[in-house]
């Protein structure tokens, strides 16, 4: 991230225009099935208005940055960069790099059409510097419907029952809980019970005033002793396996539940499979039910030429027009940004997202979205080291989250 810091007085100076009207060249990491059909409803619809896209896709998000970054500093910035509303963003609106968004957002009214915490997110010092492509939360659990039936347990509504429907999965010979052993899938499992345990109230005190009082709540021990507990239901093959291939368990019938954002939802559709038929959906069970929100967006760099900003424009309008809203939301498992769209096509497991985004005191920043990037990483860090650790007892997680958090 800091990369993008180091160079910034010159940077704009060389940002190439070389794009002609309402073309946009956009840099992006949406390479799974369900994200790589949720990218194309935008080019399409793109293109059906007649501009042209140039699809210039990395294998993941540190990738997309580096390469955007490094196009940004060479004088060839893409017209559109993916990413999420922290880290890398920050840096390149406090630099000046990005475009203000501040003309369509009141042209458009957008300020009263997006979700407040989403509006919050997109906007640096005033200045609406992003678009948001739909809203995920990353606190779901995924299930098999029919290992489910077959065992004889219902959805659960509390962390016991939690486990007590693990144990049976586990007892009828399936993998309970389907893991990722890449870092970020396992951080997810820990942020999933400090916010199940704590609730929205204590998870702002920790994640976003990172208060001192707050973390020292013995609650952060028992949320160690959960995501140590994890590890009881997972099979060999977990370390390093793709949260895609993970979900896979789950759609074939190998494992009961995945802990996962409601991007893995994209993947059940891709096989041809339906919500509350072949598979079934709840969010983190929990006293005080959490929302824990992340979304991608675009980010466009800035540029004094008329023909790369008319493409940008184009870009723009498409990405927040409802009906594209709730058409990348179908295929990609999110929820629209908009509030004002028509949720009434959405399906079970985008309604219940919907309905938890706009109720009250539920949606929380993901730690993605609330945490500095640097921040993030070490967090991440530390909940793969307690993870691949047995011998680390949830007293040192505790302590180690603590000096990560701490101010």
């Amino acid at each position: 991230m800091n990369t993008c810091k180091l160079l910034l007085t010159s940077a704009m100076a060389l940002i190439a225009t070389q794009a002609s009207a309402q073309t946009v060249d956009v840099q992006q990491y949406w390479t799974s099935a369900s994200e790589s059909k949720a990218m194309n409803v935008i080019a399409d619809a793109y293109k059906a208005q007649g501009g042209t896209w140039i699809d210039s896709p990395s294998a993941d998000y540190d990738s997309t940055i580096a390469a955007a970054t490094s196009r940004i500093v060479g004088g060839e910035a893409p017209s559109a960069v993916l990413m999420t509303p922290n880290g890398a963003m920050l840096d390149l609106a406090d630099a000046g790099l990005l475009r203000s968004l501040n003309e369509l957002r009141d042209a458009e009214g957008w300020t009263e059409t997006l979700a407040p915490l989403i509006l919050d997110r997109v906007t640096v010092d005033g200045d609406m510097v992003a678009l948001p492509l739909g809203v995920h939360a990353d606190n779901w659990i995924w299930y098999n419907t029919a290992i489910f039936e077959e065992v004889g347990i219902e959805e659960p509504t509390s962390i016991d029952e939690l486990f007590a429907a693990a144990d049976a999965i586990k007892a009828a010979g399936y993998t309970a809980f389907a893991v990722g052993g890449e870092p970020w899938q396992e951080v997810y499992i820990l942020t999933d019970m400090i916010l199940s345990l704590g609730g929205p109230d204590y998870w702002n005190k920790i994640m976003v005033e990172r208060s001192d009082e707050a973390l020292q709540d013995p609650l952060l021990v028992e949320a160690f002793e959960l995501f140590r507990k994890v590890a009881d239901y997972t099979d060999a093959g977990s370390p390093g396996r793709s949260w895609n291939a993970t979900t896979n368990m789950v759609i074939t019938g190998e494992a009961g539940m995945q802990f996962m954002g409601d991007w893995a939802k994209g993947e059940f559709l891709a096989a041809g499979q339906t919500p509350g038929e072949e598979f079934g959906c709840f969010i983190m069970p929990s006293e005080t039910p959490a929302y824990a929100a992340v979304t991608d967006v675009f980010v466009f760099p800035e540029t004094g030429e008329d023909e790369q900003v008319a493409g940008q424009d184009l870009l723009a309008l498409t990405v927040m027009d409802p009906e594209i809203e709730v058409k990348v939301a179908a295929v990609k498992g999110s929820v629209p940004a908009r509030t004002d769209v028509d949720l009434s096509g959405l399906d079970m497991c985008a309604a219940k997202g919907a309905q938890a985004l706009g109720t009250p005191g539920v949606a929380v920043a993901s730690t993605y979205d609330a945490l500095p990037g640097d921040l993030n990483g070490q967090l991440i860090d530390m909940a793969t080291q307690f993870w691949t650790d047995p011998d680390m007892t949830a007293e040192e997680g505790a302590a180690a989250l603590r000096d990560v958090l701490a101010d």
